[in-house]
């Protein structure tokens, strides 16, 4: 990604202290992730992200189950006691 970058030198500046500015900003605005060395940061965000991708695989999960839910309530709903539907 960096090998075809041609950026002249005031404009290198300009976009080093951006980007100085971000990499602090990002790496300190998540607590769970924050860490002065960048290697540790990185680390520390996959793993959260590894784990919110894990979470997220869980609450498909949960709905999925909901969804059965609901669909046997619906189904239980026009069924009174001994299997008569309601009339």
């Amino acid at each position: 990604m960096t090998e075809k970058l041609l950026i002249a030198p005031p404009e290198a500046e300009v976009l080093a202290e951006h980007l100085n500015e971000w990499a602090h900003w990002r790496q300190t605005a998540d607590q769970t992730t924050a860490d002065r060395d960048w290697d540790r940061f990185i680390e520390k965000s996959r793993k959260k992200a590894q784990w919110e991708a894990g979470l997220a695989t869980e609450i498909d999960h949960w709905e999925s189950l909901h969804a059965i839910q609901m669909a046997l309530a619906d189904n239980l709903a026009g069924t009174t006691h001994r299997g008569h539907t309601r009339q």
